[in-house]
């Protein structure tokens, strides 16, 4: 009887890989042994490395709900908490991940079509700044850029929590960057 394949542990193999020896480093032989099976297999399914870290990078963002993370409530604050949260389970988690596959994608253009999902959430995320700024709630400025500024110190303290030694950083405080975030982009009332 043939292996059911797992996809979930295929793609944790692949961020496995990508995260320690990066994209250029990585090869589908690696994958296919971290995950347990063969790379005949791999190829027959995914047909790709771009194609693993496509789907990879898709997994991570179902698995972080991030889609659903930029949903209109009508609280500013609510909101935009529930987008960095979901942001920050994804950066913690796969910030080494992230982090090599941008590095490289000058290198390897073809990574260019696997960012397309995440792209898609950043849009989503500034059609939520956009709807904010049309209530007037938040200042009229280029909504990715606002994204940016929002999600930006969200991935560095991911990042510093993984450099610093012994746990020597406090504890990145969510709510209170919104706040901040909101003090420097609510727009003025005149």
């Amino acid at each position: 009887m043939p292996k059911i394949l797992d996809d979930e542990q295929i793609y944790r193999a692949v961020i496995q890989i990508v995260s320690e020896r990066g994209y250029s480093g990585a090869t589908t032989k690696q994958m296919a042994d971290a995950a347990e099976i063969s790379e005949v297999t791999l190829f027959r399914k995914y047909g790709s490395k771009q194609q693993l870290v496509k789907q990879a990078i898709s997994s991570i963002i179902h698995q972080a709900d991030l889609a659903s993370a930029a949903q209109y409530t009508g609280d500013v604050h609510a909101d935009l908490l529930r987008v960095v949260q979901a942001y920050q389970t994804s950066a913690v988690k796969h910030g080494d991940f992230i982090t090599s596959l941008f590095s490289q994608m000058s290198q390897h253009p073809e990574l260019i079509n696997s960012v397309e999902e995440p792209m898609h959430v950043f849009l989503a995320i500034g059609e939520l700044i956009t709807r904010y700024q049309k209530d007037g709630v938040l200042k009229p400025e280029p909504p990715l850029h606002t994204v940016g500024v929002l999600l930006g110190p969200v991935m560095y303290a991911a990042m510093l929590v993984k450099l610093v030694p012994n746990n020597q950083l406090p504890p990145f405080d969510l709510k209170n960057h919104v706040t901040c975030f909101l003090e420097g982009h609510r727009k003025s009332r005149d």
